[in-house]
């Protein structure tokens, strides 16, 4: 093959690699165990309500789950239902504390 061909393989390659999500190596991705989360700690987390103590299928969940990982997670929308204060809190009570300059959603703590 010649230096022409190689060249356009190469640029290809780039075109599509430039196109891919990036993703931090060995970072699973934690949208299933975020939504499971949600909906496991709702009343606790929900935005406009007072923090009410985490039931034991929320404190579970807290327990099970990466919460730097599913804080990393949190989107805008998210961030429209849940506070991301609540959540750190929380995760706090349940010890398994979000370390101090994490990012929750588009807040750091």
């Amino acid at each position: 093959m010649s230096m022409k061909i190689y060249l356009r393989i190469l640029f290809f390659a780039l075109i599509g690699v430039g196109f891919t999500p990036h993703r931090i190596c060995d970072e699973e991705d934690y949208y299933v165990e975020k939504d499971v989360f949600i909906s496991k700690c709702m009343k606790t987390i929900k935005i406009g309500t007072q923090y009410e103590y985490p039931s034991q299928p929320c404190m579970n969940a807290v327990g099970k789950y990466d919460m730097k990982r599913i804080c990393r997670v949190i989107t805008d929308s998210d961030e429209s239902k849940i506070s991301t204060t609540k959540i750190v809190f929380l995760a706090y009570m349940c010890h398994k504390p979000i370390p101090v300059g994490a990012k929750c959603g588009s807040k750091c703590f």
